[in-house]
Protein backbone atom coordinates (compact mmCIF):
# COMPACT_ATOMS: atom_id res chain seq x y z
CA UNK A 1 0.00 0.00 0.00
CA UNK A 2 1.33 3.41 -0.88
CA UNK A 3 1.33 5.85 2.01
CA UNK A 4 0.27 9.42 1.48
CA UNK A 5 3.81 10.66 1.98
CA UNK A 6 7.19 10.93 0.35
CA UNK A 7 10.41 9.65 1.86
CA UNK A 8 11.66 13.24 1.86
CA UNK A 9 8.79 14.11 4.26
CA UNK A 10 9.92 11.60 6.90
CA UNK A 11 12.65 13.07 9.04
CA UNK A 12 15.37 11.03 10.68
CA UNK A 13 14.65 9.86 14.23
CA UNK A 14 10.91 10.44 13.78
CA UNK A 15 7.81 8.39 14.62
CA UNK A 16 4.90 9.03 12.23
CA UNK A 17 1.33 7.75 12.24
CA UNK A 18 -0.54 6.91 9.03
CA UNK A 19 -3.94 5.33 8.54
CA UNK A 20 -4.07 2.70 5.79
CA UNK A 21 -7.40 0.98 5.09
CA UNK A 22 -8.58 1.82 8.63
CA UNK A 23 -5.41 0.52 10.29
CA UNK A 24 -3.03 2.83 12.17
CA UNK A 25 0.54 2.24 11.01
CA UNK A 26 3.70 3.62 12.58
CA UNK A 27 6.40 4.55 10.07
CA UNK A 28 9.63 5.63 11.62
CA UNK A 29 13.15 6.45 10.62
CA UNK A 30 16.01 5.84 13.00
CA UNK A 31 19.53 6.79 11.94
CA UNK A 32 18.51 6.63 8.29
CA UNK A 33 16.74 3.24 8.56
CA UNK A 34 13.05 3.18 7.64
CA UNK A 35 10.68 0.75 9.41
CA UNK A 36 6.93 0.17 9.77
CA UNK A 37 4.74 -1.60 12.30
CA UNK A 38 1.29 -1.40 13.86
CA UNK A 39 0.96 1.86 15.78
CA UNK A 40 -0.60 -0.05 18.69
CA UNK A 41 1.59 -1.14 21.59
CA UNK A 42 1.11 -4.90 22.11
CA UNK A 43 1.13 -4.41 25.88
CA UNK A 44 -1.96 -2.26 26.42
CA UNK A 45 -2.77 -0.64 23.06
CA UNK A 46 -1.21 2.81 23.45
CA UNK A 47 -0.21 4.77 20.32
CA UNK A 48 3.48 4.14 19.72
CA UNK A 49 3.96 7.29 17.62
CA UNK A 50 3.69 9.24 20.90
CA UNK A 51 6.73 7.39 22.25
CA UNK A 52 10.44 7.95 21.78
CA UNK A 53 13.61 6.09 20.89
CA UNK A 54 16.12 4.45 23.18
CA UNK A 55 18.92 3.50 20.80
CA UNK A 56 17.24 1.19 18.24
CA UNK A 57 14.16 0.59 20.37
CA UNK A 58 10.85 2.39 20.24
CA UNK A 59 9.65 3.10 23.78
CA UNK A 60 5.92 3.26 24.49
CA UNK A 61 5.02 6.50 26.25
CA UNK A 62 2.43 4.85 28.51
CA UNK A 63 4.31 2.12 30.39
CA UNK A 64 7.85 2.32 29.00
CA UNK A 65 7.90 -1.03 27.18
CA UNK A 66 10.70 -1.13 24.59
CA UNK A 67 10.54 -2.91 21.23
CA UNK A 68 13.39 -3.48 18.80
CA UNK A 69 12.60 -1.64 15.53
CA UNK A 70 14.35 -4.28 13.40
CA UNK A 71 12.82 -7.46 14.83
CA UNK A 72 9.74 -6.12 16.62
CA UNK A 73 10.71 -8.09 19.73
CA UNK A 74 9.97 -6.85 23.24
CA UNK A 75 13.43 -6.17 24.67
CA UNK A 76 12.81 -4.26 27.90
CA UNK A 77 10.09 -3.32 30.33
CA UNK A 78 10.74 -1.08 33.26
CA UNK A 79 10.07 -2.27 36.79
CA UNK A 80 6.56 -1.68 38.06
CA UNK A 81 7.38 -2.08 41.73
CA UNK A 82 5.86 1.10 43.15
CA UNK A 83 7.07 0.84 46.77
CA UNK A 84 8.38 -1.68 49.27
CA UNK A 85 4.82 -2.60 50.32
CA UNK A 86 3.41 -2.78 46.78
CA UNK A 87 2.10 -6.21 45.79
CA UNK A 88 1.23 -7.08 42.21
CA UNK A 89 -2.30 -8.49 42.14
CA UNK A 90 -2.05 -10.32 38.82
CA UNK A 91 1.13 -10.68 36.73
CA UNK A 92 -0.93 -11.22 33.54
CA UNK A 93 -1.31 -7.47 32.98
CA UNK A 94 2.46 -7.12 32.47
CA UNK A 95 2.57 -9.50 29.49
CA UNK A 96 3.17 -8.23 25.99
CA UNK A 97 3.51 -9.71 22.55
CA UNK A 98 5.91 -8.39 19.94
CA UNK A 99 5.27 -5.68 17.37
CA UNK A 100 3.61 -6.56 14.09
CA UNK A 101 6.24 -5.44 11.59
CA UNK A 102 5.71 -4.59 7.91
CA UNK A 103 8.02 -4.54 4.93
CA UNK A 104 8.79 -1.02 3.71
CA UNK A 105 9.87 -0.09 0.21
CA UNK A 106 10.69 3.24 -1.42
CA UNK A 107 10.06 3.84 -5.13
CA UNK A 108 10.69 7.25 -6.65
CA UNK A 109 10.51 8.90 -3.20
CA UNK A 110 7.08 7.30 -2.49
CA UNK A 111 6.85 5.10 0.61
CA UNK A 112 5.09 1.73 0.31
CA UNK A 113 4.19 -0.56 3.21
CA UNK A 114 3.36 -4.20 2.50
CA UNK A 115 0.41 -5.17 4.67
CA UNK A 116 -0.48 -8.86 4.41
Amino acid sequence: MELDCKLSEISDNSLNKFTVHGRDILVGMRNGKLFACDNTCPHRGASLHKGHYNQDNVVCYLHGYEYDICSGKLVNMKSWKQSEGWVEQNPEWRKSGDLVMYEVEVKSDSVYVKIA
